[in-house]
């Protein structure tokens, strides 16, 4: 994990969001903020520790638990529902061993729900790190999975 120079970040909470984004993202073999890191964010704003994680908890994009390499991102809007994501959801529970919230055993995946990914005429959607996979089947999820464990295992090469 690389350090994040605090000086170039100004000692205004305004810029506290700035300051996830930097975190999360040299964090990237876990994808989330530090105990650590919220304890020198919380130092840089003047801010008490319980302000910081009450401002990381609120948003889904960010998180203070380690997460997989890919992080998928299940939409629960009642749109994704009437077309079947509570079937992906049941699936990929199954296939991949997860719970909410939770890091597979191999590292690889972390599944979160979200409330709206705001395409909800392209339901059911779901989020693989950054990029949006819409038009959701079940086999589309499952070669979207067997591809990134694909991609994973040539990466360890």
């Amino acid at each position: 994990m690389q350090s994040v120079e605090l000086a170039n970040f100004p000692h205004t909470q305004e810029h506290i969001l700035e300051l996830f984004h930097e975190f999360q993202d040299r964090n990237s073999d876990y994808s989330y903020i530090s105990p650590a890191s919220v304890r020198q964010i919380a130092e840089h704003l003047d801010l008490s520790m319980a302000e910081v994680y009450g401002v990381l908890s609120f948003y889904h994009m960010f998180s203070h638990r380690p997460r997989g390499k890919y992080v998928i991102r299940l939409c629960d809007s009642l749109s994704c529902r009437i077309v079947g994501s509570l079937d992906i959801y049941a699936y990929l529970t199954e296939e991949l061993g997860l719970a909410r919230n939770r890091v597979s055993e191999d590292g690889l995946f972390s599944l979160e729900l979200v409330n709206c990914l705001g395409s909800c005429n392209t339901a059911p959607n779901m989020m693989i790190n950054d990029q949006l996979v819409p038009n959701l089947t079940l086999d589309k999820v499952d070669s979207y999975i067997h591809s990134l464990q694909e991609e994973a295992a040539h990466e360890k090469k």
